[in-house]
């Protein structure tokens, strides 16, 4: 009690306020970084669907004139223009113009026989397609090695390439003849209002490059397109206004990447902080008023409960009340205080007076298993084997005695079904030499039930009656069938004989124990209730002469239980 210098009141007051302000800024702290989180991820997630959709818009640009081209290509017409014979050129230059659309500023179409004596062409032939000495070099040389469109990007380094942005090819070929090329340039006329049109006014600048990182356009500043650095270092003075952000997204199809430059703007991450700071102080005022009129109003009647609760730890008074006379949550407690002690006054009481009737039968039990009569007539059978000259007998019989009195004394309060059939089965061999071939056991308990745990030496007292009172009697002798098996939370035993049975009000004589030479029954029915519910106990199923049927219904236990 001394290492607290200060009173409970200022304690409490103390902790008050740091329950409502740890709580205070945990809470801002969360809502600034989820705000900052969820800004961010807002524009990554509309900065990788922008880059996607121009890349889907460049596919799709780029498949359409290339299905536009392919029934042109196979065509007979074109196929004697490319080998010089006579052909429709007039048509084929229709064809091509009708492809364009009437944008021929936004992409220029060639058709090149492989010996270069042939082009038909829509705009003028740069010097990258002029044949036959650029056959096998660049687009036309990788056009060569593929059966199908190939793309590239353009050269920014030649004067004659500056406005196209990329270009498509395909070789054309008749069986293993090549004829010639159909090639595609792309201007930047083509993709400045798509790539705008898929913009829709958003801000960030937009830069196309190939898989080599080879700058093919740049929308904001073209003069650094070629090999040159994509993202430039933001200018001095406005990384501490703003932040950068790149996104990229590279097309399957044509390998071209699409870069997005944006810039994310912090002022209105910093309005939500100056807004949260205001919340946070005028919270936080509250907060110290409050706590300190809770602290005062809690103060005496927790003092009080607090006296009471101290003198039921000490002196385990357990008669001691507090005034529960309040109707707030204070007088709940103190009601719930004077519950608890007059409940735990009950349990305390219920369960001396369990444990000594559990004591009384387990003792009873243990002091009724081995009858004085057993004993007897056992050691008597062990000297007749010996007179007889059956020492082998003798000593059987005399090892099963000691097995039967080393587990009936054991401290084990809980066995094994498997335990306790292996001393049921001890007790059993006894019998059966005693019967000399006049009693028959079987056995049949489940493999799933020998792990769980049943009352030490239950099952002994059954048997003994059904031999004692059912069979012994009889000089054919009889059979005793034992059968085990768990059902519904349960472990349920039965041990059937086919002897003398018994009347009615003679098993309820025997159930009430009003009959002393069937006390074991009556001691197994309570050692059953006292350690499991009631559900468990002994059931009777008899009739005279037909035999009896003896019911035994244990509680479930994978584990042992202990009792204090």
């Amino acid at each position: 009690m001394g290492r607290y210098r200060i009173s409970y009141q200022k304690r409490l007051l103390a902790y008050l306020l740091f329950g409502g302000l740890f709580p205070l800024l945990l809470a801002s702290a969360m809502i600034l970084y989820a705000a900052d989180r969820v800004y961010e991820n807002t524009q990554a997630k509309g900065g990788r669907a922008e880059v996607q959709r121009i890349s889907r818009e460049i596919d799709n640009l780029v498949g359409s004139y290339q299905r536009l081209m392919n029934p042109l290509l196979v065509r007979g017409e074109t196929i004697a223009f490319l080998r010089g014979e006579r052909a429709d050129v007039e048509n084929i230059y229709g064809d091509l113009y009708a492809i364009l659309a009437g944008r021929s500023g936004e992409a220029a179409i060639y058709l090149l026989s492989a010996d270069g004596s042939q082009v038909i062409a829509t705009d003028d032939l740069p010097r990258d397609y002029r044949l036959p000495e650029h056959l096998h070099w660049g687009l036309l040389g990788r056009a060569v090695e593929g059966q199908d469109w190939v793309i590239a990007s353009a050269d920014r380094y030649e004067a004659d390439r500056r406005e196209t942005v990329f270009s498509m090819a395909r070789a054309i070929r008749q069986g293993e003849e090549l004829l010639g090329f159909a090639v595609i340039d792309v201007r930047r006329e083509a993709l400045v209002p798509l790539i705008q049109r898929v913009q829709d006014g958003n801000e960030g600048q937009i830069i196309l490059t190939d898989r080599y990182r080879y700058v093919m356009m740049d929308m904001l500043d073209h003069h650094r397109e070629g090999f040159s650095s994509v993202f430039s270092t933001p200018e001095e003075g406005t990384a501490s206004e703003s932040v950068f952000r790149d996104y990229a997204y590279s097309s399957s199809d044509t390998g071209f990447a699409v870069h997005l430059r944006q810039r994310l703007d912090s002022a209105p991450l910093d309005y939500l902080f100056r807004l949260v700071l205001m919340v946070d102080a005028v919270a936080l005022c509250m907060t110290a008023y409050l706590a300190y009129l809770l602290s005062r109003h809690l103060w005496r009647p927790l003092h009080s409960l607090a006296l009471a609760m101290r003198r039921v730890r000490s002196r385990d008074d357990f008669s001691v009340q507090v005034d529960a006379q309040r109707g707030d949550e204070i007088g709940e407690l103190a009601l719930t205080f004077n519950s608890l002690v007059s409940h735990i006054r009950t349990l305390l009481a219920e369960n001396r007076e369990r444990e000594r009737t559990l004591r009384v039968a387990q003792v009873k039990s243990l002091t009724e298993m081995i009858k004085p009569h057993f004993m007897y007539n056992t050691l008597n059978l062990i000297k007749w084997s010996a007179k007889l000259g059956d020492s082998e007998g003798a000593a059987d019989i005399a090892v099963q005695l000691g097995k039967l009195l080393r587990a009936s004394v054991s401290m084990k309060e809980f066995v094994t079904v498997a335990e306790e059939l292996t001393f049921l089965r001890t007790y059993l061999k006894i019998q059966q030499r005693r019967f000399e071939g006049r009693l028959k056991v079987t056995v049949r308990v489940e493999s799933s039930a020998y792990g769980c745990y049943v009352p030490k030496l239950i099952l002994q007292p059954l048997v003994e009656n059904a031999i004692q009172h059912g069979i012994e009697m009889a000089e054919r002798g009889g059979c005793i069938t034992i059968t085990g098996a768990r059902e519904d939370g349960y472990l349920v035993f039965r041990v059937k004989d086919n002897g003398q049975g018994m009347s009615p009000e003679r098993q309820q004589e025997v159930l009430a124990r009003r009959d002393d030479n069937h006390f074991g029954l009556y001691n197994v029915h309570m050692r059953a209730v006292l350690n499991g519910d009631e559900v468990c106990g002994v059931e009777l199923h008899s009739a005279e002469g037909k035999g009896t049927e003896v019911i035994l219904r244990l509680k479930h236990w994978e584990e042992a239980p202990h009792y204090d």
